[in-house]
């Protein structure tokens, strides 16, 4: 009985996500281009980090406008790139009572250890809905970028492919093109149980914005994916999250931030926040740097989200700080301690003198 309410749930939902559906949407509401994009100043690019309410939907319409309104908001503050949060691709299920009902339940599943029900309601997906899914996310994705003239990183979906899953993620491009695909490539011991595949290569960007690289997920946490990333040439690592613990800021200090010190980079969070059935997603989007781009600051953040209510984080960051050389033992910027350290030790070096002055003057604007 069950399965016959899926078919037809699907079947009613496949006549809502068409694609002719979402042309008209955007038709019916259409967005005004940004203009940020026709000059790009590498001392000054702008990055917009979504904090995204988690939310059911009535319509497809209710969807793409809540993603509009998003990128709207960013536009009014000059962001160049926008980033949504981990399984974005997901969300028009929650259009459908009886598939946000399949949601609850492998939520319920999950919370009680049934993994098995889990995996039954994964492999149905695949089957059933998994083209269905990804052809309105990435049509959605694709016209959103194209129509707002803006970099889209469509945080990531799950998709099938030759009969395995994958965390799949997506940049679009001002022109609507996706410009960089990315597989999730460290699975946790419960998405490996529950049949999610690896990806098997890094992949890298070139962009007016900077050498971009996509590490979903816990694939920020590990060193080896940063480094990876940096010796490839990556400039902005893009991080989508969706994290459903509370312990946030220190998961993300084992995670992004100190990815960002050990390589020299900027990392983008992006966060769901809200409820589902018993799931409570908590976070707050930012943007990190290595310590030398926020000396003013001195905490390794760019910027972050003060609340978990629903905002979108926009902030600008200079690439050209992610060139000065760093000295261990002479980066830290309190004078009294260097000056007694340097009486006290005739080999203590000097203070490195800055390639670019260093400004306490922020730029960072939450809505």
């Amino acid at each position: 009985m069950k399965q016959l309410k899926y078919r037809s749930a699907a079947f009613l939902l496949s006549n809502k996500l068409d694609p002719s559906a979402i042309e008209r949407v955007f038709r019916a509401h259409p967005m005004v281009p940004s203009t940020e994009l026709n000059y790009v100043n590498k001392a000054n690019i702008k990055l917009a980090a979504v904090q995204m309410e988690l939310r059911p939907y009535r319509s497809l319409s209710d969807f793409i406008l809540h993603l509009q309104e998003i990128v709207a908001q960013a536009q009014e503050h000059g962001a160049q790139l926008v980033s949504f949060p981990e399984y974005v691709g997901l969300l028009p299920l929650l259009i459908s009572p009886t598939f946000r009902e399949m949601g609850e339940d492998f939520f319920d599943a999950l919370e009680e250890g049934k993994l098995e029900d889990c995996r039954n309601i994964l492999n149905y997906f695949s089957e059933e809905l998994s083209e269905l899914l990804f052809s309105c996310y990435y049509n959605t994705f694709a016209l959103l970028a194209n129509r707002s003239h803006l970099y889209i990183h469509a945080g990531s979906t799950l998709l099938a492919n030759g009969g395995k899953l994958y965390e799949r993620c997506f940049l679009f491009g001002p022109d609507g093109e996706a410009v960089l695909e990315q597989d999730k490539l460290f699975l946790s011991p419960l998405e490996q149980e529950l049949g999610i595949c690896p990806g098997e290569e890094l992949e890298l960007c070139d962009s007016p914005l900077g050498r971009l690289a996509i590490l979903p997920g816990q694939d920020s946490f590990f060193y080896e994916t940063a480094k990876a990333a940096r010796q490839l040439g990556a400039q902005i690592l893009l991080c989508p999250l969706r994290p459903v613990h509370q312990d946030n800021e220190v998961a993300e200090r084992c995670g992004p931030w100190s990815r960002c010190q050990e390589q020299a980079l900027y990392a983008l969070c992006s966060h769901f926040v809200g409820q589902l059935d018993s799931f409570r997603f908590v976070g707050k989007a930012g943007i990190y740097g290595p310590y030398e781009a926020t000396r003013a600051t001195q905490s390794g953040i760019v910027s972050r989200c003060a609340s978990e209510s629903p905002s979108v984080l926009v902030s600008r960051v200079n690439l050209d700080y992610l060139d000065i050389p760093v000295d261990l033992y002479a980066a830290d910027s309190n004078p009294a301690l260097a000056q007694m350290l340097a009486a006290a030790y005739s080999e203590f070096p000097q203070p490195l003198e800055h390639l670019l002055p260093l400004t306490t003057e922020t730029d960072n604007e939450e809505i």
